[in-house]
């Protein structure tokens, strides 16, 4: 989960309809929450846009900064005499916000034209207040559009990183996928991969849940994290690399079910045509290109083939 937090007004409602759907629409005050799902360089989250009256920062900040994996906190750089108040309260953020867990600023410039020396005082301002966090600042528009892209493609990439960084990089991914053709096995693995031995392989098998049902199972084998999701289409399971200490298993859970919704998308799309070369493609971009679970030094390798004919 992603949370947007900032004083009443700042535009956090206007950035996200902005990243959503590419246009502006009519806003107005957001009383409490408004959840809605993102897709960031390839992943699915969740972004909650937390109200800023002061009453909602004062009752729900904290419920949900303190369960985030990552946090858009929003200035208004055209309302100076705010500034004070949204940095008392981004340092109470950053008190709630997971360790290590990045960060956005993003400064508001609206429409308008904003002196430099200001932008650059902001920025500074916000940027050194934490070294426990990764924290990056853009001056944005969402009238104009000004600086939307690069935000959003820090903050997958910095999700991605965090994940890596500490320490849950993935040594084995395989997905089984019910296609015209037949269930369909699709392996992402690093190089050097040891895992698959006679203990590991009666724990990965497909199974798919029945009906409009969902499975989420978690397990711990052989000092790893194993992962598994599966609707009545697909079944698919991570392995993280040996650890002695377990970290982020709810962001796993997270990204592999809505690799999940993502392979029903893609059903969707294409109907009773998904073919193997369709997922072999959408894979290697999703999974691969987009680094989703992977970083550029691991370099997997990707197998793919049909293990049952007939479903």
């Amino acid at each position: 989960m992603v949370s947007i937090a900032g004083l009443d007004g700042v535009g956090k409602t206007t950035i996200v309809n902005k990243i959503l759907r590419e246009e502006i629409s009519e806003t107005y005050t957001t009383f409490g929450i408004n959840h809605e799902i993102v897709k960031i360089g390839g992943l699915r989250l969740g972004l909650t846009d937390l109200g800023g009256k002061e009453a909602f920062r004062k009752s729900l900040w904290e419920s949900y900064i303190s369960r985030s994996d990552a946090l858009i906190y929003v200035v208004d750089a055209t309302e100076e005499s705010k500034l004070d108040e949204s940095k008392k309260w981004f340092i109470r953020a950053l008190k709630w916000l997971k360790h290590q867990s990045p960060i956005l600023v993003l400064i508001n410039t609206w429409d308008t034209s904003v002196n430099t020396k200001v932008l650059k005082s902001i920025q500074k301002t916000f940027q050194l207040i934490s070294d426990a966090h990764n924290i990056e600042s853009f001056a944005i528009s969402p009238i104009t559009g000004k600086n939307i892209n690069k935000t959003v493609d820090w903050l997958a990439n910095a999700i991605i990183t965090n994940l890596i960084s500490a320490g849950i990089s993935v040594e084995y991914f395989v997905a089984y996928i019910k296609t015209d053709e037949g269930i369909i096995e699709a392996r992402i693995r690093t190089p050097d991969t040891i895992i698959i031995d006679k203990g590991i392989l009666p724990v990965i098998r497909y199974k798919f849940a029945s009906g409009k049902e969902s499975i989420l199972e978690y397990m711990r084998f052989k000092g790893r994290q194993i992962v598994m999701a599966a609707d009545d289409q697909t079944s698919c399971w991570l392995i993280t690399t040996k650890s002695e200490e377990f970290k982020g298993t709810n962001l796993l859970m997270r990204l592999l079910t809505e690799f999940v919704k993502e392979i029903h998308g893609l059903r969707s799309e294409k109907g009773t045509n998904l073919s193997e070369s369709d997922l072999t493609s959408y894979l290697i971009k999703y999974m691969i290109d987009n680094q989703t679970f992977w970083s550029e030094k691991q370099q997997p390798m990707f197998e793919i083939s049909i293990v049952e004919n007939e479903i």
